[in-house]
């Protein structure tokens, strides 16, 4: 039986020493709820990834689970889902970190606050907030604004950070291992879809200060570097999750659909009037990190 408290799930696969740094950073936290930490091992068989995950063994706070073969990391966090004990859930790529900074934790930790938010609202799906990018290049993410239901469905990004209820990701299916790329947005689909069919609203917490810290780094190939076929990846994810779909494109094929909402994913500057309408501040920021290049066709590559 789940109980309330937060599990975190770290997919890891060769990450070397930035597995250390992420689980520090996690255990920095200041968590008002219990936390587990669950590790989920896509079968590394990277030297440093190992001896870090044989020293993470020794604390009881923290799970591992170790895969005999490299599935990929839509497997890894299901695996990790499934294992959870409690109520929430949310994901941090083994690369990346939690922001320890006093400032941004002065009110409470991400998971906390999220918490809050899920169990004071019953009809808010999930809870996100901005990314900061660290590492080979700093600044916030051009996605740093709150989504809602409608942008979603028009292809706006969704992190793979957001805080969300277990038993809504066991009513979609968990990640779909057949999209190979923007995972987070069709698992975030799904979880809406699923809330729709079961006749639930789809509200969504949005938290201002920058809590996940994403690494820019050239060590290991991310996922977001791949060449895939977004549309494709668009078709499946309507395939898998119609109903949410059909509430916004009625009357329609699934591959009219998909052209549709590939036609409507927001472009750079769009996004960042999005910032600007939610936050001028950051939206000045992000201009004076990237200057021009926002408007080119070319931007500076992999940086989101």
């Amino acid at each position: 039986m789940n109980t309330l408290g937060i599990s975190i799930v770290v997919p890891c696969y060769n990450v070397g020493l930035f597995l250390r740094e992420n689980i520090q950073s996690i255990l920095a936290q200041k968590f008002k709820y219990p936390c587990e930490v669950i590790v989920v091992d896509d079968a590394s068989d990277n030297e440093a990834t190992r001896q870090v995950l044989e020293e993470i063994k020794e604390n009881p706070k923290i799970k591992v689970i170790q895969l005999l073969e490299n599935q990929g990391v839509q497997h890894a966090r299901n695996v990790g889902i499934k294992a959870a004990s409690f109520d929430f859930v949310f994901s941090i790529d083994a690369d990346d970190m939690l922001s320890v900074d006093e400032d941004i934790l002065i009110n409470g930790t991400y998971a906390d606050r999220a918490i809050d938010l899920l169990l004071s609202s019953p009809d808010m799906a999930f809870v996100q907030a901005p990314w900061y990018m660290c590492g080979e290049y700093s600044g916030f993410t051009i996605s740093s604004y709150p989504v809602t239901e409608r942008l979603v469905l028009k292809k706006h990004h969704v992190q793979t950070s957001i805080v969300y209820r277990r038993e809504d990701a066991l009513r979609a299916g968990l990640y779909d291992e057949e999209i190979e790329k923007w995972q987070d947005w069709s698992f975030a689909v799904g979880l809406l879809d699923g809330r729709f069919v079961a006749g639930k609203e789809n509200k969504i917490g949005y938290l201002k200060e920058p809590y996940y810290l994403y690494r820019i780094h050239s060590q290991t190939e991310k996922i977001s570097h791949k060449k895939i076929d977004e549309k494709e990846m668009i078709y499946k994810t309507i395939l898998r999750h119609p109903d949410i779909f059909k509430k916004y494109y009625p009357n329609r094929s699934y591959s009219d659909i998909a052209t549709s909402v590939f036609s409507k994913k927001p472009n750079r500057f769009l996004e960042l009037i999005y910032v600007a309408k939610n936050d001028i501040t950051v939206a000045l920021n992000i201009i004076k990190q990237r200057g021009s290049d926002l408007m080119r066709k070319n931007e500076i590559q992999n940086i989101p």
